[in-house]
This record gives structure tokens, C-alpha cells and sequence, in this order.
């Protein structure tokens, strides 16, 4: 489902959270991608200001 208006994504999941990751996927792109979960902060941060 692709929310209209929103940008950016964040999945919260058991299996990522045992990995230590989330997984954030942007409007603009076609493929999610990992984030270790003490860099989502920062990376959204550089993400929100592009």
C-alpha cells in the first residue's frame, strides 16, 4: 500500500528488530533498505534535509 503524501517509510519488524536493523524505503525509490537502528535518527535527518 503506498500512502499518499507520505515520503518516507520506516517497517518496524520483529525479525529487523532480532537483527538490529529497520527498514525505511522512500517514496523514490524502488528497493527498502536496512538501517541499523542506532542510525535511523541521523539518517533520516540527512534524509529529511536533501
Amino acid at each position: 500500500m503506498e500512502l499518499i503524501g507520505i515520503p518516507h517509510r520506516i517497517v518496524v519488524s520483529d525479525r529487523g528488530l532480532a537483527e538490529g536493523n529497520l527498514e525505511y524505503k522512500s517514496r523514490t525509490e524502488s528497493q527498502p533498505q536496512a538501517i541499523a537502528v542506532a542510525d535511523v535518527l541521523s539518517f533520516i535527518q540527512g534524509r529529511v534535509k536533501r
